[in-house]
């Protein structure tokens, strides 16, 4: 074994960013099962209540998350984000209180307005607190804490829901934030290159500092094949993520065994992650590991969506390992894209550049829910995994063509030159 995907934990600055996002990782599951439960059953709403909470939750990271993140790279970064966690405790405490949809959707808008600050921040800390060396290790243990909290966080919610009370989850939110704020008060002071900051700060104006994250983008070639890889490998996705309980009915899963087919998906992502961390050669060529990735998820989706049409069958046990890979396969993307991220982008663009790309993200992944209820009920479920499988499979063996073409070349013009 190499290093070791722990060793940036030995980092005391690394250490307390890593203790404060698993809490806050933890707080964000707790409060979307806790939320769902409440709309559906508790106040008995329908999918289009569910789906106006999913929007006014992205909206944020699409307008406000870039529109503040010139000021994200300017602020202190440990005063910003203790600042964004006592501001989600006061809003947690607004979602426990709320009498109704309204008063709920305006809680839920204003958290994730300061989770659109928090993050950027935390990225932006990340990359000023981790050597060059560490960053494939460091996105890697952070992708592990979404990956384990997207397992942990339904099931304890589902059991403190049970325990305590439907409103529960929200005052163990709190906790969590609590918990995180203290991690992140132990943080050591950030260097910044703040002489730098100010210099741009003098000479160009807000709208120049904005778009010089986008610019930086679209200037940088790695980076911006991964932000649009992933954009629309989100938006696929999300085409078929709310049709999959239909999917699952389709291959017999009872309503209790449902849950067991979402967790293989979790325990696959989480085992992915804790891989790239042991072996970290995949830095050297990580659009060629995202792009492969999403072919092999291509062939993969397509054969759950065969299953689900009922051309051939499998035991139950067989599914669970194919949503098991499917995890898996997504570690495999989501890991190498967040080093993109962090190792091709400047440290004090890091705000800018990281809301951009969630914002591009989140965009994509606005409509799709409501595109593929559309397609479901025109063409059917299984129809629609099948064409999302099928675009995933496009989507990798075009990039990975692209990239292979692009790496013959520069061989090439390196034989030439030498």
């Amino acid at each position: 074994m190499k290093a070791g995907m722990f060793k940036p934990l030995k980092n005391k600055a690394y250490r307390s960013l890593f203790g404060a996002q698993v809490f806050s990782d933890l707080g964000n599951w707790l409060d979307f099962v806790a939320i769902q439960v409440i709309v559906a059953y508790h106040w008995g709403l329908g999918e289009t209540a569910i789906a106006s909470v999913i929007i006014v939750m992205g909206i944020p990271w699409v307008i406000i998350g870039p529109l503040t993140s010139v000021f994200v790279d300017k602020l202190p970064k440990k005063f910003l984000m203790i600042t964004c966690l006592v501001l989600r405790i006061v809003f947690v405490a607004g979602l426990f209180f709320a009498p109704n949809l309204y008063v709920m959707l305006l809680f839920i808008f204003l958290k994730s307005t300061v989770a659109a600050l928090y993050d950027p921040a935390r990225q932006s800390a990340i990359r000023h607190t981790v050597p060059e060396e560490e960053l494939p290790e460091a996105v890697t243990l952070s992708q592990l804490s979404v990956n384990t909290m997207k397992i942990v966080g339904p099931a304890l919610g589902g059991g403190l829901i049970a325990l305590y009370g439907v409103k529960s989850p929200f005052l163990f939110e709190a906790m969590g934030f609590l918990i995180a704020i203290f991690f992140l008060i132990a943080l050591p002071k950030i260097e910044t290159d703040t002489e730098s900051q100010h210099a741009s700060s003098r000479k160009g104006t807000y709208f120049m500092d904005l778009s010089e994250g986008v610019r930086h983008i679209f200037s940088t070639g790695v980076l911006k094949t991964a932000i649009i890889l992933s954009s629309i490998a989100f938006f696929i996705i999300f085409l078929y993520d709310g049709l999959f309980v239909f999917v699952a009915q389709n291959l017999r899963f009872e309503q209790e065994e449902f849950g067991w087919l979402v967790s293989s998906v979790g325990f696959g992502s989480v085992v992915g992650a804790l891989l790239l961390g042991r072996w970290t050669d995949w830095k050297n060529k990580p659009i060629h590991l995202m792009a492969g990735a999403s072919l092999l998820s291509g062939l993969l989706i397509v054969l759950i969506g065969l299953g689900s049409k009922g051309l051939f069958d499998l035991p139950k046990p067989g599914w669970m390992a194919g949503a098991f890979l499917l995890g898996l396969l997504a570690s495999a993307e989501g890991v190498p894209y967040g080093y993109v991220l962090q190792s091709e982008t400047p440290k004090q663009m890091m705000g800018r550049v990281s809301a951009a790309a969630t914002s591009l993200q989140t965009f994509s992944m606005l409509g799709a829910p409501a595109a593929g209820a559309v397609l479901a009920r025109w063409i059917g479920v299984s129809w629609v995994l099948i064409g999302a499988g099928i675009a995933t499979f496009i989507l990798g063996s075009t990039v990975l063509l692209l990239r292979s073409k692009q790496s013959g070349k520069n061989a090439s013009l390196n034989s030439f030159s030498g």
